[in-house]
């Protein structure tokens, strides 16, 4: 069965996109065959890797439960289910009580040897987010460390929680602290607010970092655009993180991660 993970908060602007491009590009790097799939109408993953779509080919497989339309990626490894606008209809086709499985549906129907699927969610529990819950077994939460940051993942807590009874298999398997900057105090706060909220839960932070920012622009991840930045080492050092818990391999994460996981759990 293939892994697949949702990237999921009902906040905007905590680096969720960022999230889900960064993690299926640092996968791919060491080996991964990853499927993106991007079930946000804005289209921000896509764009992300460099695709522009308006969506209509996912909207038809939705309505027809039929294979999703994967495209290559420039991206070492990563295939990508492009989104658009069209994606925004999707309101008018189904109803909320119909309807949320659709994905799962597609996905099991859809051709190809892909290790993980990445789900990148829109910020808000529609249709779209309904979906990539149903159809996911992990989620992964980014989290930007400030107070609203951390009131929303409260809510988006919640929610997950509520939909247990729908998907059995799903579970929050990591929370992402996004957007850190060691001079803020709070951020320290925030952390230790995390971890006693999500004990072994909390992954390594995601710094600050210019180098995030002007990647999508250039329709790659931070990994192809500047590969020594600090965005960079720190998505391959969640990734790595993440796939010992997600993929259970047998190499020690804690072997490859000498040399870049800080001495202090709090040292950004």
């Amino acid at each position: 069965m293939k892994k697949v993970v949702s990237v999921v908060n009902l906040k905007g602007g905590v680096g969720k996109t960022t999230t889900a491009v960064n993690l299926a590009a640092c996968w791919g790097e060491i080996g991964k065959k990853v499927l993106l799939v991007d079930m946000d109408p804005q289209g921000s993953a896509s764009i992300s890797v460099g695709v522009m779509n308006e969506g209509n080919e996912l909207l038809e497989a939705l309505q027809n439960t039929s294979e999703l339309p994967v495209v290559p990626t420039e991206v070492p490894g990563v295939d990508l289910v492009p989104s658009g606008m069209a994606l925004a209809t999707t309101g008018l086709w189904f109803t909320e009580d119909a309807g949320n499985d659709l994905l799962a549906q597609c996905l099991e129907q859809t051709r190809g040897d892909w290790d993980l699927v990445i789900i990148d969610c829109p910020p808000s529990l529609g249709f779209q987010t309904m979906n990539s819950l149903m159809a996911c077994q992990h989620v992964l939460v980014p989290v930007e460390t400030s107070f609203l940051g951390l009131n929303g993942l409260k809510q988006m807590v919640a929610a997950i929680e509520s939909f247990k009874s729908k998907n059995r298999d799903i579970k929050i398997e990591a929370v992402i602290p996004c957007r850190a900057q060691r001079r803020r105090r709070i951020h320290w706060d925030i952390m230790d607010s995390l971890n006693e909220m999500f004990p072994r839960k909390v992954s390594p932070i995601i710094r600050e970092n210019v180098s995030l920012v002007e990647a999508p622009r250039h329709g790659k991840p931070v990994i192809l655009t500047d590969r020594v930045s600090k965005g960079a080492d720190d998505y391959r050092i969640v990734t790595l993180w993440l796939d010992e818990r997600i993929c259970e391999m047998q190499d020690s994460t804690e072997d490859r991660l000498v040399g870049f996981l800080p001495q202090n759990k709090y040292e950004f």
